[in-house]
């Protein structure tokens, strides 16, 4: 039996394919790849890895199953998996909005993982939440492969909606604060270049400081501030605008949609 199968090899279990061998947790001969491409096939095959186009083949032969697909596949692709019996196996789903309880329909008797990893996964920089429904050893080996990507964090069911705005969606939303400071400074006359490295380089440098200190984060503002400054008539004209507000407005509406996803 293999010790892990991919089912669906796409861009985010691809980066979860690199991060495992990167990091020595499972070599070639030990996984199982599912493909939908001929020539994802050919290649993954003349790499030196098992695949194979059937899905049974996971259901059937592995221990850990990483389960990679768009969740509008799940029924098309996992019906015809409730007749085995997974037992001491593990199933490792990274679809947004299927609930465990969904999961535990399908493959009988498994260790269940939800984890949602973020799209700097593409990076080795994923952020990942992870809850389950037995804590066991498959679960460590299961933050480890996350591990291997990035950072990880376990929380319960119901914190999967409620830390989505925190990960799975934030690199949208610090996308666009990002991208409203760098197209002012375009408007300005600096360098694309320029105001692209300033502003990206700035946020990296400001998150690694509240990763950093014990200091609050209230602290840290007022750090950078002076009485009278221009940072802080950048800040008053934002609260003008009520930005906090907005930004409790979008982590609302995104844990909401989470909600009804999962319905």
């Amino acid at each position: 039996m293999y010790e892990i199968g991919i089912l669906g090899v796409g861009k985010m279990g691809g980066s979860i394919l690199e991060g495992m061998l990167t990091n020595d947790l499972y070599s070639k001969k030990d996984m199982l790849l599912m493909v939908h491409s001929k020539d994802k096939f050919e290649d993954y095959k003349e790499d030196g890895f098992n695949v194979t186009f059937d899905p049974v083949d996971l259901f059937y032969s592995c221990k850990t199953i990483i389960i990679a697909i768009k969740p509008q596949m799940f029924k098309e692709v996992l019906n015809c998996c409730d007749k085995y019996d997974f037992d001491r196996r593990s199933i490792i789903s990274i679809a947004a909005g299927v609930k465990i309880e969904q999961l535990e329909k399908y493959f009988k008797n498994a260790t269940i993982i939800r984890a949602m990893p973020n799209t700097p996964a593409l990076i080795s920089s994923a952020v990942t939440t992870v809850c389950f429904n037995k804590d066991n050893e498959y679960v460590t080996s299961a933050i480890n492969i996350f591990n291997s990507i990035g950072k990880t964090y376990k929380v319960t069911e119901e914190e999967m909606d409620t830390t989505l705005p925190l990960n799975g969606s934030m690199p949208a939303y610090a996308y666009l604060f990002m991208k409203a400071f760098i197209d002012a400074a375009v408007k300005a006359g600096i360098d694309p270049e320029i105001a692209k490295g300033l502003c990206a380089n700035s946020v990296i440098s400001s998150a690694k400081m509240v990763l950093s200190t014990s200091e609050t984060i209230e602290t840290l503002i007022d750090n950078v501030c002076s009485k009278g400054g221009t940072t802080i008539a950048g800040l008053d004209k934002l609260r003008e605008e009520n930005f906090e507000k907005a930004i409790y407005d979008c982590y609302d509406a995104c844990v909401k949609r989470s909600i009804e996803l999962g319905k």
